[in-house]
């Protein structure tokens, strides 16, 4: 237990703190001991020079050499210490505004890709969204090795190198002591670490799940739009025949039965257009249940599309009522009907229903 109380970062940055001050009141002591050096240095060198040539001069000489060589390794130690920890202070300091900076980031992206909600109404409004929300991710994947590199570079410092500065950055409204302001400054270091990971895995969660609803979408849409194209294709070639249909005043009576069939043949062949009507509408509907309004667009295309195949189903059933009709009253089978290979002076009629047909 007490090993891994030495081996904490709360333990290494307590003694690193202490150690920091101690070297601060090293170099106050080498300051204060440099006139002391250097009368030493002076009269040593006088004394050396009275001596001349002996064994007690060359003794003294190792030991002025020797005074010299320590004063100048301690300088050197105590300025690289100093410079060191001043490095470390400003890196501190740069991670702490590398944090705030990528919070800052973080809460952009997360309302830039907030605006870009709802899910469009049509293919081509949710393929535009598509595109946009893959540069997102491109700039997402772009800011990910900045984002591990300054979290990883925080893991260090907090776990190996905890020095001296911290405490500047961190402002108590009371007096404490160095130790507990730099615990302070290490605690937010860390809080702002927290909320970055955080931020971070929310931002691509939120990515994820919006490309989840765009494809959902982009398929949804494209069945539709393939659905709704297929039966305008089909209605539009059930048109083209009703189009072309001559009025059933103006056919011949032996030509009614012909007719007839062939419109029934027709009707047989829209049947199965009601599938196909049912699939754009329940397509739809599904869309509406996900939380897609759908566009202006779609709707007047489902509105048309309905409506061709309600005036079409209802075009086919009144021209076999029709034909039936003028078969009825003068077909074969009528007491209207007289064979036109019959030779005397027949006049032409035309009946109720504009079928022409011929008295005597």
């Amino acid at each position: 237990m007490q090993q891994d109380q030495c081996c904490s970062p709360r333990f290494k940055l307590k003694m690193l703190h202490r150690k920091t001050y101690h070297v601060k009141d090293l170099q106050g002591e080498i300051e204060a001991h440099t006139d002391i050096y250097h009368n030493l240095d002076e009269n040593g060198q006088k004394i050396l020079r009275s001596l001349e040539s002996s064994d007690e001069a060359a003794l003294l000489q190792r030991r002025l050499d020797n005074m010299n060589f320590k004063w100048s390794e301690l300088r050197k130690k105590s300025l690289n210490i100093r410079s060191h920890l001043e490095a470390s202070s400003d890196q501190w300091k740069r991670l702490h505004l590398s944090l705030q900076e990528l919070l800052v980031w973080l809460q952009l992206k997360g309302d830039e890709l907030s605006r870009q909600a709802p899910i469009g109404g049509d293919f081509p409004a949710v393929q535009k969204q598509n595109d946009i929300h893959r540069t997102f991710k491109r700039e997402l994947k772009t800011k990910e090795a900045v984002i591990m590199s300054t979290l990883e570079t925080v893991r260090i410092f907090l776990t190996e190198q905890p020095l001296e500065g911290l405490e500047k950055l961190y402002q108590e409204p009371r007096e404490l002591p160095p130790e507990e302001r730099a615990q302070n400054v290490t605690r937010l270091l860390r809080k702002q670490a927290e909320e970055v990971n955080t931020e971070w895995d929310k931002l691509n969660l939120h990515s994820a799940d919006w490309q989840r609803k765009i494809d959902e979408a982009l398929e949804r849409l494209q069945e539709l739009q393939e659905a709704a194209d297929d039966l305008d294709l089909k209605l539009h070639q059930a048109e083209v025949i009703k189009g072309s249909w001559q009025p059933v005043g103006d056919l011949l009576i032996d030509s009614l039965q012909d007719h007839l069939e062939k419109v029934k043949v027709l009707r047989g062949e829209i049947a199965p257009l009601k599938e196909n009507v049912n699939r754009v509408n329940d397509l739809a509907r599904q869309l509406t249940t996900l939380g897609i309004q759908l566009s202006p667009y779609n709707l007047s295309t489902l509105e048309d599309l309905n409506t061709r195949w309600k005036l079409l189903q209802v075009a086919v059933e009144d021209r076999v009522r029709q034909l039936h009709e003028a078969h009825r009253d003068f077909g074969p089978a009528s007491q209207h009907f007289l064979s036109t290979s019959v030779q005397g002076p027949w006049e032409r009629a035309i009946s109720p229903n504009k079928v022409p047909y011929y008295i005597k």
